[in-house]
């Protein structure tokens, strides 16, 4: 099942998507629990996502995002966010019109799109191998 939740940043709205499964949890009597699908620490938690996403928020400056690509905004936002949440599974925009406050433009980009745009134009990233949701500490804001 896919979770999408909303950031912002300058005016546009992205929902990052996230893949989730529920898997018994032996530790917890069996009892099913939401977890991250293909992802080394599985951990998945609705409330530290939204942390997540908040504190990516309130740090995000267009300065920040350029190092990723100077010539195309859409793409230094989306590598911005997959920097930092390097779990996700796709990242959807909306542009909403101000006249009769619909979307007028939707979009969809998937992390094997963004992965192969990275490596074609060799983006630097930054080493996310110790990220976990759990613990903010490991958070690259």
């Amino acid at each position: 099942m896919y979770i999408e939740k909303l950031i912002r940043l300058r005016s546009i709205s992205y929902y990052i998507r996230v893949e989730v499964e529920y898997k018994k949890n032996e530790k917890n009597n069996g009892i099913p629990n939401l977890k991250l699908v293909n992802y080394k620490n599985d951990y998945y938690d609705g409330g530290d996502f939204s942390t997540l996403l908040e504190e990516i928020e309130k740090n995000y400056t267009f300065e920040k995002a350029k190092i990723y690509d100077e010539n195309i905004s859409y793409m230094a936002d989306v590598i911005y966010l997959y920097d930092r949440i390097p779990f996700l599974r796709g990242i959807r925009d909306e542009y909403i019109s101000s006249k009769d406050n619909i979307p007028y433009s939707l979009g969809y980009i998937t992390k094997e799109e963004i992965e192969k745009y990275i490596k074609e134009n060799n983006i630097k990233m930054h080493n996310n191998s110790n990220f976990k949701l759990s613990d903010s500490r490991t958070w690259y804001l």
